[in-house]
């Protein structure tokens, strides 16, 4: 009974190590391409959703541009939907 529950604690230890080990790769993948995006310019910042200024009560006012393609991916989300 002792060695099974050395093994049960063994194995349980193995996984939470690779478990352990894949979200720190991750961060640092996660973290290394967010790097390279911000270093080499590859974010367009034409498209960032940021907004131009800050109206009454907290509204946030964006660009006419901006509006229309947000309203364009919802009606066509919307008919897709609806077939």
């Amino acid at each position: 009974m002792n060695g099974l529950l050395e093994s049960g604690i063994e194995l349980m230890m193995i996984g939470m190590g690779t478990v352990f080990a894949f979200l720190a790769l991750l961060v640092v993948v996660t973290q290394t391409m967010s790097w390279a995006v911000l270093k080499f310019g590859l974010a367009s910042n034409a498209l960032a959703l940021e907004p131009k200024e800050v109206g009454a009560a907290g509204q946030h006012a964006y660009s006419a541009d901006h509006v229309a393609a947000i309203a364009v991916a919802l009606d066509t989300h919307l008919r897709s939907k609806s077939q």
